[in-house]
């Protein structure tokens, strides 16, 4: 099975043998190409970061690399963002045309997660055997020497762009003068947030199971939508692009972890911003109606922006859930009477805003753990890993972070979690800290626990074919 990474730019390094690499391979492209006067393209750093990010993407360990080299992705205005240089594209195409990078597969077309629809993925390449004779065979970097690439924000602004048959795609789009200034402490906040838990997150070992996930590939960028800062801001990580059953697996310094989410934070959201409580156990539970299927069809209501009259999701329920029309129209209308109290939200494009607040509330609880507590996390959204003996101390921030953006009078109604299955002795423990019954559990007897357990093996590794922030 082939596995493959989506090759990003954010990454560079300051490693001396890896500098020297990129300044012979420009030097190189130069008298190739015969630009050998000095103009203002720099060369140097586009290898650097080509080289930097083939290490964060492990291509050195077998992973090939999906690597798009359309014009239009680096520059124009549909750049993807400002990471893609021209200098970075031309470089690309030089390794192909010279051998160094040896195509894997070619264009494939696979459905999107979670969706019915499908969007094309570039060639994916593997590093030649010439690769690994001329420029390296095994990294080049010492990985505390990556850093993120000065171009790489931490967070960006994205807007929808639609192509000539009407497919919609996203770039990153300069804010104005005024967006920044209104949004200054936002966006220093998220900088100082961020900037931290890189550089946190870079000393912690995470792996799954016993194999290594390169730091780098845990920095996260905040990514805004629809050209507005009060819209999305959800947080993205490479990282993120692994199988939800990879993420079981998942190691802080060989502490297993455990996942832990709020359960239907959205429905609770909108009631909680009227002054309500749903009146019930699960919003997504309606007789005669398969919860998953509730479930889609709640989130294309709230994501959904009605056109003119058509205030109906119907159609877009039946294609997504793959119902005919009748049932598609007896889901939406069964999920408008149960929640009658917040239904004039549904088909006004009021999920963004609600992806607002959770990033919100996940740029909190990320502060709190490797700020405050010096403790590490990774986010999937409103889901948060972190090392089993930090169960409790998550469970609290996650309430605090609630409040705190929701207001004092609003609890989290609940959550859920995620691990492997444990043994006896460390399940009791994991049970203790959602009692917050944890007076025994001291680090030394997390230690003995932990050690007890041990490291389980994750057999299949694998991502999704997506670039998860894209």
């Amino acid at each position: 099975m082939l596995k493959a990474h989506y090759l990003n730019y954010r990454h560079v390094s300051s490693d001396t043998k890896l500098i020297a690499k990129a300044e012979l391979l420009a030097t190189q492209y130069r008298a190739a190409k015969q630009q050998l006067r000095k103009n203002n393209r720099d060369f140097s750093t586009a290898f650097n970061v080509i080289l930097t990010n083939v290490e964060v993407y492990q291509a050195y360990d077998g992973w090939c690399l999906q690597i798009p080299t359309d014009n239009n992705l680096f520059s124009g205005k549909d750049k993807r963002n400002t990471t893609y240089t021209t200098e970075i594209r031309d470089a690309l195409r030089w390794l192909i045309a010279e051998g160094f990078l040896e195509k894997a597969t070619g264009l494939t077309r696979p459905k999107k997660k979670d969706t019915d629809e499908r969007h094309w993925l570039p060639f994916a390449y593997k590093l030649s055997s010439k690769w690994l004779a001329e420029i390296a065979s095994t990294p080049l970097s010492d990985p505390s020497k990556i850093h993120r690439n000065p171009l790489a924000s931490y967070w960006q602004l994205r807007e929808d762009r639609y192509d000539k048959k009407g497919n919609k795609y996203k770039v990153a789009i300069e804010p104005t003068d005024e967006q920044l200034e209104l949004n200054a402490d936002l966006l220093a906040e998220t900088n100082k947030t961020l900037a931290a838990y890189d550089d946190f997150m870079t000393t912690m070992a995470t792996t799954i199971g016993s194999t290594p996930v390169h730091p780098a590939q845990l920095s996260l960028t905040r990514v805004f939508s629809k050209g507005a800062f009060e819209l999305g801001g959800r947080l993205y990580a490479p990282i993120q692009n692994y199988t939800k059953d990879n993420r079981k697996y998942y190691h802080f310094d060989g502490d297993p972890t455990i996942e832990i989410d709020y359960s239907s934070i959205h429905p609770h959201m909108l009631y909680h911003k009227e002054e309500l409580e749903f009146d019930g156990d699960d919003p997504y539970t309606i007789e005669g109606f398969d919860r998953g299927a509730v479930k889609l069809a709640f989130n294309i209501m709230l994501n959904r922006k009605a056109v003119g009259a058509n205030k109906s999701a119907a159609k877009t329920i039946s294609k997504e859930v793959g119902c005919d029309e009748d049932a598609a129209e007896a889901l939406e209308a069964a999920i408008q009477a149960l929640h009658s109290p917040i239904a004039h939200h549904f088909n006004t494009g009021v999920g963004l805003t609600l992806q607002r607040l959770d990033s919100d509330i996940a740029l909190s609880v990320i502060d709190q753990f490797v700020i405050t507590l010096k403790r590490p996390i990774l986010c999937v959204h409103d889901s948060f890993i972190v090392s089993v003996r930090d169960t409790e101390s998550l469970i609290l921030a996650m309430e605090s972070s609630y409040r705190q953006l929701l207001g004092d009078g609003f609890a989290m109604r609940s959550i859920k979690a995620d691990a492997l299955d444990f043994n006896e002795a460390l399940t009791v423990a994991i049970n203790s800290c959602f009692e917050q019954d944890t007076d025994d559990l001291d680090n030394e007897k997390w230690d003995e626990l932990i050690a007890e357990q041990g490291i389980t093996d994750c057999t299949v590794i694998d991502v999704n074919n997506d670039d998860v922030d894209e």
